[in-house]
């Protein structure tokens, strides 16, 4: 893929996550892999105004000639390092998935249809400081077996083939999340 595709893609997905309230403020990150190759959102940008010169490409020990990437670098970095299948990781912070992390049992995939074969599995881990070598480890570590990582109080990271099968991921959990929310309220 060429670079400016990449960072065109990249540029697109924060505008959307934005939109549709995935990240706020500065919060979020994004990220593709392109061979030994990383490109990811420098650190502290709000997401729906993202530029191309905002997107960092960092190599697999994570050093870049310039700026300075996302504090999650290091947990994306893991992550790849773990999974050959895996070419995108968002990290994400959906309200109503956020609200239903407090309670992981509270997660019912089977509550809508098709939810289990679009996410499968959605593990849950507890708090740790954003940005920490803890969180980047235990991240990756869960994720050499899921696509998906709920943090608790903190965010979602869903990593995929690509940025819209990641992307689709946290739409999916998002609604799913959304629905269960509700359900509790009215029922």
């Amino acid at each position: 893929m060429k670079k400016k595709a990449i960072v065109d893609e990249i540029v697109k997905t924060g505008i959307l996550l934005y939109t549709k309230n995935f990240v706020y403020a500065t919060n979020g990150n994004v990220s593709i892999r392109d061979g030994k190759d990383i490109y990811i959102t420098a650190t502290s940008l709000c997401k729906g105004d993202l530029k191309p010169k905002d997107i960092l490409m960092v190599d697999t020990k994570g050093r870049t000639d310039h700026g300075k990437p996302s504090i999650e670098l290091h947990m994306h970095l893991g992550i790849y390092a773990n999974r050959k299948d895996v070419n995108a990781v968002i990290l994400a912070h959906p309200f109503f998935t956020n609200l239903i992390g407090i309670q992981p049992g509270a997660l019912n995939l089977s509550a809508l249809p098709n939810m289990e074969k679009h996410l499968k599995d959605v593990d849950f881990i507890p708090h740790m400081k954003p940005g920490s070598p803890e969180l980047a480890k235990t991240v990756a570590e869960v994720m050499k077996k899921t696509d998906i990582v709920v943090i608790h109080r903190y965010g979602t990271v869903c990593a995929g083939k690509d940025l819209n099968d990641a992307r689709y991921k946290i739409e999916r959990l998002e609604y799913l999340a959304r629905f269960l929310v509700f359900k509790q309220i009215m029922f």
